[in-house]
């Protein structure tokens, strides 16, 4: 049995009701933490336990957050990497591609990890609106996407549109989501598994029509909703509409605020419709990109991990949509707070008012056999090796784990051109209860304390039985310790042979399923054609008569 948690429940009728600085009717009840739980842990000896996840992972299509790159044999691939990656991942995958046929050219950059510089993140944000916010500085900030900036690296070897010409693929942090797809449409993307541990596990190899069927149970109930209240145990308490006019902005029909969701890979959107999730296993749950006059997000959010990791609580208090308070938050709370405060009279194209306090995000994951950092004693302190060092955020996808973003994030079309801060930073968040009211008159708990309630579909089910025991198919893995103040801690797991964990998996690792191909309703949205970056020209032509251009601080 979990801790026992008081949640605070508000007795209005009309929906959760919630006064900044005032008072609301509240009663309590208590409520158990779900249990801690950890999947068990490889004991990896060597390069070739890991082939045969590598294998799977290079040849299946890419779709939203399931990276892939559907390598189909013998293409010529660049490979570009990290010292950060372990040998033995980076091995894994060169291993798997010349089984292929494939011919590899390798990169490795020197680039180990380091922690954020909060102080500095708010330095730079000041430095650059310091001078002309339509003029694009000299100096390169990075600012402009999401999280804090990223000035460019030390000059090195790039990926050029000449070289591009050599390869079929591009593996590596230059590919999917930093330009390389205006080079090799569809087949960029950052090899996002570091530890043999992150590589060789479950949730990196989990079927991809079970998560098709998933996402899209999931995205009914939110393309349904009406009305959403949000709650979790560590504290959060909020609620919104889902107003109609929402989903002009995201599937690029409203006349006033022009979306680059419905033209960029990000996006599963084809002008005037949303039937498929957006997107794929980070499914949205407020609306994005955008807003409008009447948003109306109240309350609080509350959480520990922010942008990286575990620190001090943060509280985010709402009202219309926007940020009003941040309370706490250590270091990481001190610079949103700084930043907000030198953003506020700043009115960027797409927004009713000024300012980048906007919730933008609030995306659920859709993989319960995703985990985030584990204690385990036979490897702790092993340098690249020690699960408890895995970033709080890979967790995110997580079958209903969710991420809070903010910021002015649909201007960055305009922002990264003009290297300007967008401050698009986040909340994580384990234990949220969802409950949308649909505008079809039915109520849908769609989180229940960090349980994603359509894995209990009778279909999913019937599709998960087809790989294994459903229960175990769709059990979560990992659950994170919520300790009695409130914080999160990483569960503790255990090391296990290869061969027990490698029969431990709720599905086969040779069922040939496992190589995903998109079916064809969803090539439409993403497909090789459908994998492209919007032209900003067209963004600043749009928003020039709007009226919203050049941007301006408004007194």
């Amino acid at each position: 049995m979990g801790i026992r948690i008081l949640v605070l429940v508000s007795l209005s009728l009309g929906g959760l009701t919630w006064f900044h600085g005032g008072r609301a009717s509240l009663s309590t009840m208590a409520v158990d933490a779900p249990e801690p739980r950890a999947p068990l842990i490889p004991r990896i000896t060597s390069v070739d336990q890991l082939v045969p996840f590598a294998k799977i992972i290079v040849q299946r299509d890419y779709i939203g957050q399931r990276l892939g790159w559907s390598v189909r044999g013998g293409e010529r691939v660049l490979y570009e990497t990290s010292s950060a990656v372990h040998p033995w991942v980076r091995e894994a995958f060169i291993r798997a591609l010349k089984d292929l046929g494939c011919s590899v050219d390798v990169v490795i950059r020197d680039r180990g990890g380091r922690q954020t510089d909060w102080k500095e993140v708010a330095r730079s944000t000041e430095e650059r609106l310091a001078s002309d916010l339509n003029k694009k500085p000299q100096k390169q900030f990075g600012h402009g996407g999401s999280g804090p900036p990223r000035p460019p690296s030390r000059p090195g070897l790039q990926v050029t549109e000449e070289m591009a010409k050599h390869y079929d693929v591009v593996i590596g942090s230059q590919g999917r989501g930093s330009g390389a797809e205006e080079i090799i449409p569809g087949l960029g993307g950052a090899d996002a598994w570091v530890t043999p541990e992150l590589m060789a596990a479950a949730g990196a190899v989990y079927p991809g029509d079970l998560m098709d069927l998933i996402d899209a149970k999931s995205w009914a109930v939110l393309r349904n909703a009406a009305r959403v209240e949000i709650s979790d145990l560590q504290g959060s308490e909020a609620s919104f509409t889902w107003f109609p006019e929402w989903w002009e902005i995201i599937e690029g029909t409203h006349p006033k605020i022009k979306s680059p969701a419905d033209a960029s890979t990000f996006g599963t959107l084809r002008r005037g419709r949303s039937e498929y999730a957006l997107f794929a296993g980070h499914l949205m749950a407020v609306p994005r990109e955008g807003a409008i006059e009447q948003t109306d997000f109240k309350g609080r959010l509350v959480a520990t991990i922010g942008q990286e990791e575990q620190g001090p609580k943060i509280t985010l208090w709402h009202d219309r949509g926007e940020i009003v308070k941040i309370e706490g938050g250590g270091a990481y709370g001190d610079m949103w707070r700084r930043v907000l405060e030198l953003t506020k009279d700043i009115q960027y194209p797409g927004y009713p008012r000024p300012g980048t306090g906007w919730i933008q995000e609030f995306s659920v994951g859709t993989n319960p056999k995703i985990a985030g950092p584990v204690e385990v004693e036979e490897l702790k302190g092993q340098p690249g090796r020690d699960p408890a060092q895995i970033r709080w955020p890979f967790a995110r996808d997580r079958a209903g784990a969710v991420h809070a973003g903010y910021g002015s994030r649909g201007a960055s079309w305009w922002a990264r051109t003009m290297d300007v801060p967008v401050n698009h930073y986040h909340l994580r968040m384990f234990f949220v209860t969802y409950i949308a009211h649909g505008r079809d008159g039915k109520t849908v708990k769609l989180l229940d304390y960090g349980h994603l309630t359509t894995l209990n579909d009778p279909d999913i089910r019937a599709l998960a039985a087809t790989y294994g025991n459903p229960d175990k198919m769709l059990s979560m893995d990992w659950v994170p310790i919520l300790t009695p103040d409130l914080s999160l801690k990483q569960p503790q797991g255990r090391v296990v042979s290869y061969d027990q964990f490698v029969a431990s998996l709720p599905f086969k690792l040779n069922d040939p399923r496992l190589v995903y191909r998109r079916p064809a309703k969803l090539e439409q949205f993403y497909g090789d054609e459908r994998v492209k970056y919007y032209n900003p020209e067209t963004f600043l032509e749009f928003y020039r008569q709007q009226g919203q251009l050049p941007v301006k601080r408004v007194k």
